[in-house]
C-alpha cells in the first residue's frame, strides 16, 4: 500500500493585479496552515468589474497536499 496519500481542498482567492497573483496568494495562504502543498489546479476564473474596469481577479482552485 502506498504511503503517499494526497488530500485535495477547494479554495477561493482574489487579487487586484492578476489571476496569477490570486493563485500565488492562494498558495501562500494555504502554506500558513498546511504543510507540503504539492499542486494547484485552477478550476475557474472570474473578475469583479466596477465602472467598466476590472478591480479584482478571482480564482476558484483546488490545492493538493500530502497527508502525514
Amino acid at each position: 500500500m502506498s504511503k503517499n496519500i494526497v488530500k485535495v481542498i477547494e479554495v477561493l482567492a482574489e487579487s487586484p493585479k492578476s489571476w496569477e497573483d490570486a493563485a500565488a496568494k492562494a498558495v501562500a495562504a494555504a502554506q500558513k496552515s498546511l504543510r507540503d502543498v504539492k499542486s494547484i489546479y485552477i478550476k475557474d476564473l472570474s473578475a469583479e468589474v466596477l465602472d467598466g474596469k476590472i478591480v479584482n481577479y478571482r480564482i476558484t482552485a483546488k490545492l493538493s497536499f500530502k497527508l502525514e
